[in-house]
C-alpha cells in the first residue's frame, strides 16, 4: 500500500473516531435502550365525607415477544459430582420453560400459558390488569421477550351511586384516560396527571446492563375532586326514585337536595343511574344527568313564583279573599278551571296556594304586569344556566312577554308555557328557604393536589330575589300546603315542619303528565331544599306520586345531618291528630244515631 493509501486509511479512522464515532455510539446505545411510560394516576373523586367514589389503579398488561421467548434457556446452578465444580446447567427451553415459571405467579395453567407464547408475533398479551407486585415478580425472572404495558384503570367502588354525577372515562391515545360524561368530563384537565418515563440499557439477552445508563422520572398524579355529595343520602334518594319510577311505570325521575345557604348539593339523583365501570350496560339516554339536562313545564311549582311576585309587589296579602268558581273566563276570553270540580268558594290567598287553585292563581297573577312576572321568573333562575359543574346543562325556556299569546299570558302564572330542570325547581324553593337570596348550586367542595392540600371552592355570591319579609310570609303559606287540607299532606314529616308545593303538568308533546314536589325543611330554619320530579307516571298528581319520595329523602336527610325533631312540632302534630280522631269519632257516632 502506498503512502496515499495509508493516508486515506488514517484519515478515515480519524473521521470515524472524531466525527462518526459519537453518532455511531449514540445509535448503538439507542438500540440497547428500553424505554417505558410511568402512567400518572387519575385524580380521585370523593364524596363530601371523603368516601372514594372514583379512583385509579396502575396495573400491567403482560405481553410476550414470541420470537425472543423461543430463544430462552432456563438454567440452574448444579454441582458436577465427578469434579465437584458448580456451573450453570440448561434445564428448559423456550416458551414451555418460561410458562412453567410464570404460571403459578399469574394463577394460570402452565400448558395454556405456554400455548399463548408460541408463534412468530413480536407482541401478544398473555395477562391483563396484573398488579405492580405481580409484575415485579414476573420481571425478576428476567425472561427475554416478556414485556409490560403499564396502564391506568378507573374504578368506582360505590357502583352506580352518583354514577350520573361522576360520569365515566374511555382510554384515549397513549393509554390516557379521558372523561366522557359528568365530572369526569368537566374536570378532565385537572383529574388528568402528568406521565413520567423510564429507560434502561439491556444486552442482547434482554438482561439489564448494570453499568448502562438508567433514567426514572416519576409520574405526577392528577388533582383530586371532593364533591358536595353525601354518598349515603345519594343512595337513599336513588333507591327511592327508582322505586317510584318502577311502581308508576314512569319514563324517569330525579331528586335534588340542596343546602339553601351555600348552594351545595347533597344529592343529584336520577333513576336508572349508570354504573360508571360498565356504562354500556345502561341505555345511552340514561347515562347522563337528566336532573340538569331534561326540561319540563314546572306546573304548580311555578305558582310559587307568581305568589312571591304578588307579595313582593304588594298586590296581594295572605289574608286577601278571592271568589273561586270551578271555571273562570278572563277578559280576553281565555277560560281556566281547577283540577277538581267544586262549587264556587271563597278562599284566602294562602288557601289558594294550599289547594293549588289555578283559577285563584290567575286572578292573583292578573294583578301583575306581564313584564314584572317575567322579571321574577328570570330572577328565580328560569331561562338561565345555574353554572353547575356538569356538562350539557339546560337553561330551560322562558319567552319574553312580547311573545306571549292570550293564553300563554295566563298559563305562565301557574307554571305552563315555561320549562326548566329539576335543579332549577330546587333552586326556586331554596331561594325562599334562604330568606329570598338565590345562591347558585354547586357540586364541587374542593380540589385536592397530589400533596393532599385542599383548595376549597368559594360559596357563590347570592342574588337577592325577594325581601326577607316576603320569604318569611311565603314560607308560612307553603307550610299550609303540607298541612291538613293541603295538596301535599303526604310530604309532612313527624316532628318537623315542611314547606313546599306540589306540581302536576300535562306534557304537550306526548300523552302524560309530570308529577313534582319541591319543598324545604325544617320550614322555619331550613337545612335542605328538595325537588322530586317524576316524568309520565301512571298516577297524575305530585301530591300522591312525588311528595312521598320527598318525605323519605327529607327524613333521611334530617337523620344524616343530625337535626333533631322539634318538640313543639311534635306536640302540635299530636294535638292535630287527636282533634282529627275526635272529629271522626263524633261523625261516626252521629251516623249511628241517625
Amino acid at each position: 500500500m502506498g503512502l496515499a493509501g495509508f493516508g486515506a486509511l488514517a484519515g478515515r479512522t480519524a473521521w470515524l473516531q472524531v466525527v462518526d464515532g459519537p453518532t455511531l455510539a449514540a445509535q448503538a446505545q439507542a438500540e440497547r435502550t428500553v424505554t417505558w411510560v410511568n402512567r400518572a394516576p387519575r385524580g380521585d373523586i370523593l364524596g363530601r365525607d371523603g368516601t372514594i367514589l372514583a379512583s385509579s389503579a396502575v396495573s400491567y398488561d403482560i405481553g410476550v415477544n414470541q420470537v425472543k421467548v423461543a430463544q430462552y434457556e432456563r438454567t440452574e446452578v448444579r454441582t458436577d459430582p465427578a469434579t465437584g465444580q458448580a456451573g450453570n446447567v440448561v434445564i428448559g427451553h423456550g416458551a414451555a420453560a418460561a410458562a412453567q415459571q410464570m404460571a403459578e405467579i399469574l394463577g394460570m395453567d402452565a400448558q395454556e400459558l405456554g400455548a399463548k407464547m408460541v408463534g412468530d408475533s413480536t407482541y401478544v398479551v398473555i395477562a391483563e390488569a396484573v398488579s405492580p407486585d405481580t409484575w415485579r415478580r414476573i420481571n425478576a425472572l428476567a425472561i427475554p421477550g416478556v414485556e409490560p404495558d403499564q396502564r391506568t384503570r378507573r374504578t368506582y367502588p360505590a357502583g352506580s351511586v352518583a354514577g350520573n354525577v361522576l360520569g365515566y372515562t374511555y382510554e384515549g391515545d397513549g393509554r390516557t384516560l379521558i372523561g366522557s360524561a359528568g365530572l369526569e368530563l368537566t374536570q378532565n384537565e385537572l383529574l388528568t396527571g402528568v406521565d413520567g418515563q423510564g429507560s434502561v440499557e439491556v444486552g442482547k439477552s434482554g438482561a439489564i446492563i448494570p453499568t448502562g445508563e438508567q433514567e426514572e422520572i416519576a409520574a405526577r398524579p392528577g388533582t383530586g375532586v371532593r364533591t358536595t355529595i353525601n354518598p349515603d343520602l345519594q343512595a337513599v334518594a336513588q333507591e327511592a326514585i327508582d322505586q317510584v319510577v318502577q311502581a308508576q311505570g314512569a319514563d324517569w325521575g330525579s331528586v335534588v337536595v340542596m343546602e339553601p345557604a351555600t348552594g351545595k348539593l347533597l344529592v343529584l339523583a336520577d333513576s336508572g343511574a349508570v354504573d360508571p365501570a360498565r356504562p354500556a350496560d345502561t341505555p345511552e339516554a340514561s347515562r347522563n344527568a337528566r336532573s340538569v339536562q331534561s326540561i319540563f313545564e314546572p306546573g304548580s311549582v311555578g305558582k310559587v313564583i307568581t305568589f312571591a311576585a304578588a307579595l313582593e309587589e304588594g298586590t296581594m296579602d295572605p289574608q286577601d279573599t278571592w271568589t273561586i268558581p270551578y271555571s273562570w273566563t278572563a277578559a280576553n276570553g281565555q277560560s281556566f278551571h281547577d283540577s277538581h270540580y267544586h262549587e264556587t268558594q271563597t278562599l284566602t290567598s294562602a288557601g289558594v296556594l294550599a289547594e293549588s287553585s289555578n283559577v285563584g292563581t290567575v286572578q292573583i297573577g292578573e294583578q301583575l304586569e306581564d313584564q314584572v312576572r317575567y322579571d321574577y321568573l328570570k330572577r328565580f333562575g328560569f331561562g338561565q344556566l345555574t353554572g353547575i359543574e356538569m356538562p350539557a346543562e339546560s337553561a330551560g325556556m322562558v319567552s319574553a312577554p312580547a311573545d306571549w299569546d292570550d293564553r300563554t299570558r295566563y298559563t305562565t302564572m301557574f307554571g305552563q308555557g315555561i320549562a326548566g330542570t329539576a335543579l332549577q325547581a330546587a333552586q326556586v324553593l331554596a331561594t325562599i328557604a334562604n330568606k329570598g337570596v338565590r345562591v347558585a348550586p354547586r357540586l364541587i367542595d374542593a380540589w385536592i393536589d397530589d400533596d393532599g392540600n385542599a383548595t376549597p371552592q368559594q360559596t357563590p355570591d347570592g342574588v337577592r330575589v325577594i325581601s326577607e319579609q316576603t320569604a318569611d310570609t311565603l314560607t308560612e303559606m307553603l307550610i299550609g300546603v303540607t298541612q291538613d287540607g293541603g295538596t301535599a299532606e303526604s310530604a309532612s314529616i313527624d316532628g318537623y315542619l315542611v314547606a313546599g308545593k306540589t306540581g302536576t303538568t300535562e306534557i304537550l308533546t306526548q300523552e302524560g303528565t309530570v308529577a313534582s314536589f319541591a319543598g324545604f325543611a325544617p320550614a322555619r330554619d331550613p337545612a335542605i331544599a328538595v325537588a322530586v320530579i317524576v316524568y309520565r307516571p301512571k298516577d297524575t298528581y305530585g301530591g300522591t306520586v312525588s311528595a312521598p319520595v320527598f318525605r323519605k329523602v327529607a327524613l333521611a336527610a334530617m337523620h344524616t345531618l343530625g337535626i333533631a325533631p322539634d318538640p313543639g312540632v311534635i306536640a302540635a302534630q299530636a294535638a292535630a291528630e287527636a282533634d282529627a280522631a275526635a272529629e271522626t269519632a263524633q261523625n261516626e257516632s252521629a251516623d249511628e244515631e241517625g
